[in-house]
């Protein structure tokens, strides 16, 4: 027989309904009170494994019913619910609770809630409370005071209340905090003057309320309970917790080497955080047999069922359906290995950068518990990785037939403990590598003004602050993650129990208390706008107002009017054209417009640039060949050589200069054989020669070098060859001109 689960808490919640406290026409002190009481069953209903059995009581009410009722004591207390978990039916009866029309005496109804928390044999709740929702307007008979507060302290009971904010009577001007307090309910003489308490109303409390307050708060006291106003009560009510459970224990052998072994064990630190499934759960019947059921539907208006026997898997590739069939199946890998944590290498900690850091959890791995020798090993194991500034590289099966999990183990040394933290890595294949240009040309061109402005602004957003608190100028973090609710569990429990209650109604937008998660803190707010006043002045802006229309010459510009005027144009307008609605999508560089390929690829996504700019290479030299033998215009020829030329020097001296670098040798070469010195003479008046050093720190050329490079040596006359056949590329481009 499986182990009885963990019992719950039991809470009573009474709820005061009279007509004192629906006195209003804005917000009342029931509608607060009653917003508090549902945002405590959200919770008990939203939480991971949650027990706590709920009672509900109504104090005030037309009618009554409880137990203890007499014709003379307990009237008006209504039992809503009896203690037992809380469900959707109890909260939308609770919203539709509009109140009574008769008053009710509060400590009667703390009689009732204790009678209903009773558990003589300490084995149904692992906890009581009561939480009362009242503001002391009705009458109450105090004269069994002492034994409530001997009956909440033998059964364990702690009274919370909720709603009255109570001022401190216990000080006056004199300083005395140990005299007694006033007996009128009225608060002391302050500067000559005697102050009256405000209600929630606005209106002076009456000697009723004040009278009931002096009794709640020596109960209270003597209860270990709290009283808190709606102030402190409802911002800490109205957000959804997940439960925070511990990890179960991972148990392997960490493997170094053939023949040496340590016994550890693995405890997630970090995971990623995810909403609750819902694919199994119950209400109340904890024995009710839980039954999946499974249909399958076309994608059409009428969802046509479908039987299973003519469904197979599948899956999607981009928009493609690619079916799994059982053949499939039998060739999947298996690892067919237990569970383990294998050591491939070692390498340096600086080898494995943050941008590394792949998965969704971070394991802290420790010496078997019990193991002694483990433990050792381990010790000596983390301690030689931090001297020797090593991680160990490893290879990581969860269980058996599991895939195998990359990962890097970093030596964790504190004066409090020593553990190691695996940290999963991910595989070549999926390491994405993007080369940026350098921002330090960009910096070097800064005033000393400039740069200092930038440096104010980064130190405004940074997120650690001097705590003001303590004296020892210590610094903590704004927006710990470990303090920071997750807004998308707080929006979905909000968005579940709207649909709940509201079964028709269109799911709300984010309420604002889950939206403030998401604003960043007003020190940071402040220091932002604060240098962003410096930086408007320093580096101020210009609206570039583009093109909207073209006059009917543009609409019918050829193809090479279009490009000169593309090359000319260096402010990156993107003014659409009649050309660009009809140009077929671009997958490779041809002669018809090399350089307009040439930006089109770059501009896709996620270019190669390497192979972009081999293309590029590979054009230039072909449309150089085809001058060389005369079989094109050599004015057309010269103006798009010189062309991609430009732009390929443009941008490879941004990303990487010796693509370009490569290029101009066998240029050179081809120029000369063919004796193009009209070319080679467009190429010095350009400057379109090798990228030197000056121009790009990438760059390995000098300028001397450079300068030598453009000089022409004439080579020795070869005998003539046959002119061999043109591709179909220039075939292309004399279609195109």
């Amino acid at each position: 027989m499986p182990p009885r689960a963990k019992p719950g808490e039991g809470i009573a919640l009474v709820l005061d309904v009279s007509p004192h406290v629906r006195a209003g026409v804005d917000e009342t002190f029931f509608s607060l009170s009653k917003k508090c009481l549902i945002n405590i069953l959200q919770r008990k209903m939203f939480a991971e494994k949650c027990r706590d059995e709920v009672a509900i009581i109504l104090l005030g009410s037309d009618e009554t019913d409880n137990s203890l009722a007499t014709p003379d004591q307990y009237q008006n207390i209504k039992v809503l619910q009896e203690p037992r978990l809380v469900s959707w039916d109890i909260i939308n009866e609770v919203e539709r609770i509009t109140g009574g029309k008769k008053s009710g005496d509060w400590l009667d109804a703390l009689v009732v809630a204790m009678d209903l928390l009773h558990d003589p044999d300490e084995v149904r709740f692992s906890g009581k409370k009561i939480v009362l929702f009242t503001d002391f307007s009705s009458e109450f008979s105090d004269d069994q005071t002492s034994a409530i507060v001997a009956g909440l302290c033998n059964q364990g009971i702690s009274l919370n209340i909720i709603g009255p904010e109570i001022l401190d009577d216990s000080a006056d001007d004199s300083g005395d905090v140990d005299g007694p307090g006033p007996s009128n309910g009225l608060q002391p003489f302050k500067n000559g003057v005697r102050t009256v308490p405000k209600n929630w109303n606005g209106k002076p409390k009456t000697a009723v309320q004040l009278a009931g307050e002096a009794v709640a708060t020596r109960v209270v006291a003597e209860a270990d309970g709290g009283m808190y106003s709606f102030e402190d009560a409802i911002p800490q009510l109205i957000f959804f917790e997940k439960r925070s459970s511990g990890s179960a224990n991972w148990n392997t052998l960490l493997e170094i080497g053939p023949s040496f072994q340590i016994a550890i064990t693995g405890r997630i630190k970090i995971k990623h955080s995810t909403v609750p499934t819902w694919k199994t759960a119950y209400a109340s019947d904890e024995s009710a047999a839980i039954i999946k059921e499974t249909s399958f539907h076309r994608n059409d208006d009428a969802q046509t069922p479908v039987d299973e026997d003519e469904v197979i898997p599948g899956y999607k590739y981009g928009t493609t359906l690619v079916p799994y069939i059982d053949e499939d199946s039998q060739m999947k890998y298996f690892s067919n290995t237990q569970r383990c944590l294998s050591i491939l290498g070692f390498t340096r900690r600086s080898n494995v950068p943050h941008q590394f850091w792949a998965g969704e959890q971070v394991l802290v791995i420790t010496g078997r518990e019990g193991d002694e020798a483990a433990a050792v090993a381990l010790s000596s194991f983390i301690h030689a990785l931090e001297v020797l500034d090593y991680v160990g590289i490893t290879r990581r099966i969860y269980n058996k037939n599991s895939d195998p999990v990359l990962g890097a183990l970093f030596p964790d040394i504190t004066k409090d403990y020593e553990c190691l933290i695996w940290i999963p890595l991910p595989f070549q294949e999926d390491v994405r590598s993007y080369s940026f240009p350098s921002l330090r040309k960009t910096t070097e061109k800064l005033t000393e003004s400039e740069k200092q402005a930038m440096d104010n602004l980064i130190t405004a957003m940074d997120l650690t602050v001097v705590n003001e608190d303590d004296g020892d100028g210590s610094r903590e973090e704004l927006l710990e993650p470990s303090g920071v609710l997750n807004p998308q569990l707080q929006h979905y429990c909000n968005a579940l129990t709207h649909r709940a209650i509201h079964e028709y109604d269109p799911i709300p937008a984010p309420v604002d208390h889950v939206i403030n998660i998401l604003k960043p803190p007003e020190e940071i707010i402040d220091g932002r706008d604060e240098c962003a006043k410096e930086l408007v002045t320093l580096f101020p802006t210009k609206k570039i107002v583009k093109k909207s229309k073209r006059d009917s010459g543009d609409l019918f510009a050829s193809t090479e009017e279009e490009s000169n005027k593309k090359l000319k144009s260096d402010d990156g307008d993107d003014t659409l054209t009649s050309s660009d609605l009809t140009r077929a999508l671009v997958t490779k560089i041809t002669t018809a417009s090399p350089t307009e390929d040439f930006y089109a690829l770059l501009k896709g996504e996620a270019p190669n640039f390497t192979l972009i700019c081999s293309q590029m290479r590979d054009i230039i030299l072909q449309l150089v060949d085809s001058w060389s033998q005369g079989s094109t215009s050599s004015e057309v020829l010269l103006s798009r050589v010189i062309d991609c030329l430009t732009a390929f020097r443009k941008e490879s001296s941004l990303i990487d200069p010796s693509l370009y670098n490569d290029l101009m040798p066998p240029l050179k070469s081809a120029v000369i054989s063919g004796s193009i010195q009209q070319l080679w003479d467009r190429v010095k008046e350009g400057n379109l020669g090798l990228v030197t050093t000056e121009e790009s720190l990438k760059s390995s050329v000098s300028k001397a070098a450079a300068s030598a490079f453009l000089e022409l040596e004439a080579e020795p006359q070869q005998e003539v060859s046959e002119p061999k056949q043109e591709e179909d590329d220039v075939e292309d481009l004399l279609d195109d001109l």
